[in-house]
């Protein structure tokens, strides 16, 4: 399941922010994106002294101007939100960012020896909604992890964000949602209880649960 959180990250990574009309020049910016993180990465093993704190903060800095965390947080949090307080919801937020950035700060510089392929951009049922950028990644056995990257245009910014990311058949939003509901009625509907119990190790839970190839729909 470490080779599922990396892989989550590298697409995630790999996602430039781009205007709309930059749109057809998406392969070149995510191919750029991709070798200038695989370098920071090479960078910094070569010292001894790199903490899981500066890889942590490595990985934050990449991921705030790319990544819509509370966009993801209030989808995984699902019909609960509603019910949330609003304290409860910036709790969550903050839990689930944290979890995501130990995870896959601490996986990525294990996972080594593998290339990044990024497919053309399909010109089909691309939408400022949901726009699907599609990678290959390739182990050094030869073992292909295909990867979508599903985006929206977030008009206040001007930019494209991650909304979701479905790996190897693996719906990640759906599988983070699965996992809240889990919490919640394992706590009796308590959503602080749920938050709580929360961990960094979320994307250790059994992958099988989650539905595929779907995006999440708007909560």
């Amino acid at each position: 399941m470490k080779t599922l959180s990396t892989l989550l990250l590298l697409s995630i990574f790999a996602m430039p922010v781009w205007s709309a009309a930059d749109a057809a020049q998406a392969h070149h910016l995510v191919e750029e994106k991709i070798n200038q993180l695989l370098s920071s990465i090479e960078q910094t093993k070569g010292q001894a002294a790199f903490s899981d704190q500066q890889k942590i903060e490595l990985v934050d800095a990449q991921l705030g101007e790319v990544v819509d965390f509370k966009r993801i947080a209030r989808r995984v949090m699902a019909k609960h939100f509603r019910k949330a307080t609003d304290i409860q919801k910036q709790r969550f937020l903050a839990v689930f960012k944290d979890s995501l950035l130990n995870t896959y700060a601490k996986g990525l510089w294990e996972f080594n020896d593998y290339k990044v392929n990024v497919l053309p951009l399909k010109n089909s049922k691309q939408t400022e909604r949901n726009t699907q950028v599609v990678f290959e990644v390739v182990t050094s056995s030869g073992q292909i992890f295909p990867v979508t990257q599903s985006l929206f245009f977030n008009k206040k910014t001007n930019s494209w964000m991650v909304q979701n990311v479905i790996i190897n058949g693996i719906n990640m939003g759906l599988l983070f949602r699965d996992q809240f509901s889990r919490l919640v009625a394992q706590n009796n509907g308590d959503i602080d209880g749920a938050i709580n119990a929360w961990t960094s190790d979320v994307s250790e839970q059994d992958a099988t649960t989650a539905s595929t190839g779907d995006d999440m729909e708007e909560e």
